[in-house]
């Protein structure tokens, strides 16, 4: 008796991928993990963000979305200052 087909079945694609993301990507897995199954997992977290964008905006904290837009140079160090002085501060209570 021959196996059930998969609703959805694989496609090879090939791509190119510079060899410097090859060997890192290569260092990051181990012998036993697929590099497909990784390639197919950050291509879903890809496409899954960038419909969900309005959510994982509104995940990030202030402070986070301020240094992104410093690091993007967005705005520039004084306006990274001046909005973080207006950012409420969290306070951490320590029972002693």
């Amino acid at each position: 008796m021959s196996r059930r087909r998969s609703s959805d079945p694989h496609h090879p694609i090939t791509i190119a991928l510079p060899r410097s993301l090859k060997t890192r990507l290569d260092e990051l897995l181990s012998y036993n993990q697929s590099r497909s199954k990784w390639v197919c997992d950050a291509i879903k977290a890809k496409l899954d963000a960038h419909d969900n964008e309005s959510q994982v905006i509104s995940n990030i904290s202030d402070t986070r979305l301020l240094v992104l837009l410093f690091n993007r140079g967005v705005i520039n160090y004084e306006m990274f200052a001046l909005l973080k002085l207006g950012l409420p501060t969290a306070e951490t209570a320590t029972e002693q």
